[in-house]
C-alpha cells in the first residue's frame, strides 16, 4: 500500500519550516510521475505519501492524518474524481488538487460539479506545483476557499466553484 518516502535533501523553499510538518497524499499511477513530484515535494520540504490508484490512495488517506492530496485524474480502480469526492465527504477543509494531462475544456467542465480545489495540467512547471501547494494550504489555514497559482493552474471558489484562471 502507500509508502513514505524519506526527506533526500535540505530545503531551499522559504517557507521549508511550514512545509516540514505537513503531509500530502500523492495518487498517480504513472510511475515517473510519482517519483518525480515526490522528489520535489521531499525537496522542498513536505512528507510524502504514494498511492498508484483512487482506492489505494482513499486507504491510505482513511488511515492516517494529511493536509493535502494531489491526484491525477485517469486512474485505474478509482480515478481522481472520484477520490476527491471521498476524500472531501470525509474531510471538506481538506485540499484536492487534481493533476491531468487530459483536455481542459473537458476537465475544467467535469471539476466545476466537483470536490477539487485546484486543477493543475500537465506539463507543468515545479514552481507552479510549489505554488499551487503553498497556496493551498495556507488557503486551509485561513479558511478561503481559492486556491492556485501559475499559468498551468486554476482555481476554484468554494462558494461558487466559478473558473478563474492565472
Amino acid at each position: 500500500m502507500g509508502e513514505t518516502r524519506k526527506e533526500t535533501a535540505k530545503s531551499v523553499s522559504l517557507n521549508a519550516g511550514q512545509a516540514r510538518s505537513r503531509r500530502i497524499l500523492l495518487a498517480d499511477d504513472n510511475k515517473v510521475i510519482r517519483d518525480i513530484v515526490s522528489g520535489f515535494l521531499e525537496f522542498i520540504g513536505y512528507e510524502v505519501a504514494l498511492a498508484v490508484n483512487g482506492i489505494e490512495a482513499l486507504a491510505v488517506f482513511l488511515g492516517s492524518s494529511f493536509d493535502l492530496v494531489l491526484t491525477d485524474l485517469e486512474m485505474p480502480a478509482m480515478d481522481g474524481l472520484s477520490l476527491a469526492g471521498h476524500i472531501k465527504e470525509r474531510s471538506p477543509r481538506t485540499p484536492v488538487i487534481l493533476l491531468t494531462g487530459s483536455n481542459s475544456e473537458t476537465v475544467l467542465e467535469r471539476v466545476k460539479r466537483g470536490s477539487v480545489d485546484s486543477v493543475i495540467f500537465k506539463p507543468f512547471i515545479l514552481e507552479d506545483l510549489q505554488n499551487t501547494v503553498q497556496g493551498a494550504l495556507a488557503s486551509r489555514k485561513t479558511g478561503n476557499g481559492s486556491v492556485g497559482a501559475g499559468e498551468a493552474s486554476v482555481r476554484f471558489s468554494d462558494d461558487q466553484k466559478s473558473l478563474s484562471g492565472f
